[in-house]
């Protein structure tokens, strides 16, 4: 029979990325940048979004 470990995580993996988002979110924040971070499944219409807001946007 197989032995099994099990190890406890005390910290996050994802700590060093948190610190990093953190620090970039407050530069940004500063400089009054608008950052907006799209995730989904491929064709789910990101790229489209994108595209319509910006024409949106666009200052004639």
């Amino acid at each position: 029979m197989e032995e099994f470990k099990i190890l406890e995580v005390k910290q996050s993996v994802f700590a060093n990325n948190d610190k990093e988002a953190e620090a970039l979110r407050e530069e940004l924040k500063e400089k009054g940048v608008f950052l907006l971070n799209l995730m989904s499944s491929p064709g789910a219409g990101k790229t489209t979004t994108l595209c319509q807001t910006i024409s949106a946007l666009r200052v004639n």
